[in-house]
């Protein structure tokens, strides 16, 4: 149990210190029109999602900052059948939604540059 204790206060940890690499005071005003797709996977990374649109434009959303949120479960089960018993221990699954934040979206022309932005909430 101790052993289970220190690796989620590890994970919780490690999860607390990564930083966002987008400045989220940038004036992206100054960039419409000279700044690239390309160039902003190059200095932010790679978006946390991005896509085309139908007339060949591209979009891409950084994420600014994460709201936090922390979850986990585990279970213990057991059972008889006849004269024979178990325990079993269970992980599970699950899907979850896009994480609560600020994001930055940046649209991008048919021709590259960069043509709009702003900053959304989830």
């Amino acid at each position: 149990m101790k052993s289970l204790a220190i690796i989620l206060l590890s994970v919780f940890c490690a999860g607390c210190a990564t930083k966002p690499k987008v400045d989220r005071n940038r004036d992206w005003n100054a960039f419409i029109g000279n700044y690239s797709f390309e160039q902003a996977v190059a200095e932010l990374d790679r978006p946390y999602l991005s896509g085309e649109q139908s007339d060949g434009s591209r979009f891409g959303e950084w994420i600014l900052r994460r709201s936090p949120q922390m979850s986990f479960g585990i279970g213990v089960g057991g059972g008889s059948i006849g004269s024979h018993g178990g325990v079993g221990v269970g992980v599970g699954t699950s899907v979850s939604p896009p994480p609560h934040g600020e994001y930055l979206r940046l649209d991008f022309g048919t021709n590259g540059m960069l043509k709009a932005w702003m900053k959304t909430r989830h």
